[in-house]
């Protein structure tokens, strides 16, 4: 059982693990090749050993970890999103970034270790990113728009009451979170999973939905890349997506 303990509130849980993130990416972005599975590790473990600190202290009381069967109509819509993602980017080439060293690779420590480096790649990926994202973005980003004016604790807004400030807000910063190339996808991605948390009004649902979305893009990235045709006479790697 997680302990109720009463501090003072805080921003720091909701947004210590995202930024820890966003700036190890750019480490990341910063070190040679050699270093890029320590760093993957890094990024998975830095930011997961916050959420499960902040977690245990009682500091996300607004998140329950309950399945019900709601939870598997949670987990199709975010499978169904992970289709929705990849699939412009197979049928409209213009759409694909240009792929290079940008691209993940899953032999960066060897052909030995790939099994080790996807499921890295998997916990990061279909688990620390959603509960991390999730928390900052609608948990935290959509309340605070609605607070910060009056200097108000966000924690005392109800969780996805709607407002246009809010949601203009949080879909804006999802958008400036990732890679232009993306947005097209993102816009849809962010909007349906918006509508969804406004019926759902449950944080761990989206983090459900949004789980199984990057759990089946990386999925199909590991059995489909080079099964489709790139348009130029070669096959489509689908690491770009990941």
């Amino acid at each position: 059982m997680t302990p109720m303990v009463e501090r003072e509130p805080t921003v720091w849980p909701h947004v210590l693990p995202m930024m820890s993130f966003l700036l190890l990416i750019e480490i990341g972005g910063r070190i040679s090749d050699d270093d890029s599975f320590g760093m993957l590790a890094v990024r998975v473990v830095v930011p997961l050993a916050l959420l499960v600190f902040f977690w245990w202290r009682g500091d996300y009381p607004e998140l329950r970890f309950r399945v019900t069967g709601m939870t598997v109509a949670d987990a199709a819509l975010g499978t169904i999103l992970a289709a929705a993602w990849i699939g412009p980017f197979l049928l409209f080439p213009a759409l694909r970034p240009t792929i290079g060293d940008s691209a993940f690779d899953p032999a960066m420590a060897g052909q030995s270790l790939i099994p080790l480096v996807l499921s890295l790649r998997m916990l990061g990926y279909a688990v620390v990113t959603p509960w991390m994202e999730e928390l900052f973005m609608r948990s935290f980003v959509m309340r605070f728009a609605d607070t910060y004016a009056d200097g108000g604790d966000f924690q005392d807004v109800p969780i996805a009451r709607f407002t246009w400030h809010s949601f203009a807000v949080v879909m804006v910063v999802f958008l400036a979170t990732h890679l232009m190339w993306e947005w097209p996808v993102m816009f849809v991605w962010s909007l349906i999973t918006m509508l969804w948390f406004y019926y759902r009004k449950d944080i761990f649902a989206l983090i459900v939905v949004h789980a199984f979305t990057n759990g089946a893009i990386l999925i199909a990235a590991i059995f489909f890349s080079d099964s489709f045709p790139a348009g130029d006479g070669t096959m489509l790697p689908l690491w770009f997506l990941v």
